[in-house]
């Protein structure tokens, strides 16, 4: 009988997974996202050996003694026989687990729980269906025309704002982004008042030039060709969002185009939640393409695969980008729309040629 893994249940199953990648240098087998039990939601981690589950489960707390130790055996049947003939108290009958094991459970005299257990098939395979993109600095580079609307905004007010400055809050929504101003300078103004002309200035520079990501856009169209459905997931307003896809031709792509505007803005995961709902994609079925470290940690949130290249964030890149499942490093420049979609094949429900680009 050999330990196959130790078995943590967390409250937070993000910070966790990042404590175990970053800290203890393990690397994450795969995630399971159970259907037998609603809300549950496990991470495999390995570092050789070793092997540890994280669990968490919506609605619920840890318990005071939240772990488990599971065993792995030749025949989990026969173990339970063994078991039954020594008359042990609370014995689980066999049976499969949605991620592949045949397991039975026991607990120790002071109530810990015990599994011994076998792999029986293959570890479960994340199986992409759809995809969803983040709007500014991913699909479009609106860091210039979002950087002197707030220019403008503030020198309407008296106030200079620098590039330096300006670097502190990228990333942010509007909201946050035009809060911290209202602080940090002593703006009278109300937010909303606030957030209403600065997207009027914006648009007004949009409309002019908004320039797309050339590699980003192929490669929306290369999973547009795969059959994929997309979403665009933006903390850009309603208006702003809907002209910039309409001005660059970008939302003839997307089936769905929802702002974070009003509501809770990256690192929470809503809006990406929203929008795998509305492509009618269960969480772990989408992949999410984001540029910054709260629109990875949101997509990590939401228990998505995601695909980071970051952009306007300079070097040492924060921690989330860590938990993104395929980085490109050193951003755009380094972005390959054949390596991404590869990395998306290899991942979709069932093996199948890969269609010819289009536009």
């Amino acid at each position: 009988m050999d330990l196959h893994h130790v078995g943590l249940a967390v409250s937070d199953l993000y910070a966790q997974e990042l404590f175990f990648r970053k800290v203890l240098g393990f690397s994450t087998s795969y995630r399971y996202l159970s259907r037998n039990t609603p809300g549950l939601r496990t991470v495999f981690l390995e570092r050789g050996p070793a092997r540890v589950e994280l669990l968490q489960r919506e609605g619920f707390e840890p318990p005071a003694s939240p772990g488990h130790l599971a065993f792995e055996v030749a025949d989990v049947d026969a173990e339970h026989e063994r078991l039954e003939r020594l008359g042990v108290a609370g014995l689980s009958a066999p049976r499969l687990t949605g991620d592949g094991l045949r397991e039975l459970v026991l607990s120790d005299p002071e109530g810990n729980r015990i599994e011994l257990l076998a792999r029986v098939r293959p570890p479960p395979r994340t199986r992409l269906r759809g995809a969803i993109f983040d709007l500014d600095g991913t699909l479009v580079d609106s860091e210039e025309n979002y950087f002197e609307a707030d220019r403008l905004l503030l020198a309407e007010r008296g106030v200079t704002l620098t590039r330096e400055v300006k670097a502190q809050y990228v990333g942010r929504s509007n909201d946050e982004v035009l809060a911290g101003f209202r602080e940090r300078f002593g703006l009278s103004d109300p937010v909303e008042t606030l957030v209403a002309r600065k997207n009027e200035l914006y648009l007004e520079l949009a409309r002019r030039h908004t320039a797309v990501f050339p590699r980003i856009a192929r490669f929306a169209e290369r999973l547009r060709a795969l059959g994929l459905p997309l979403a665009v997931a933006s903390g850009s307003s309603p208006g702003v969002l809907e002209t910039i896809l309409d001005k660059t031709g970008l939302g003839s792509l997307f089936r769905v185009a929802l702002s974070a505007e009003g509501g809770p803005s990256k690192p929470s995961p809503d809006i990406f939640l929203e929008a795998a709902r509305r492509l009618g994609l269960e969480p772990d079925e989408a992949l999410v393409i984001e540029d910054t470290q709260y629109g990875v940690e949101a997509a990590k949130r939401a228990f998505m695969t995601c695909i980071a290249v970051p952009f306007a964030t300079p070097p040492p890149l924060p921690d989330a980008f860590l938990m993104a499942d395929l980085l490109f490093e050193g951003g755009m420049a380094e972005f390959d729309v054949e390596v991404a979609v590869r990395f998306v094949c290899e991942q979709m429900p069932a093996a199948q040629p890969e269609a010819s680009p289009q536009g």
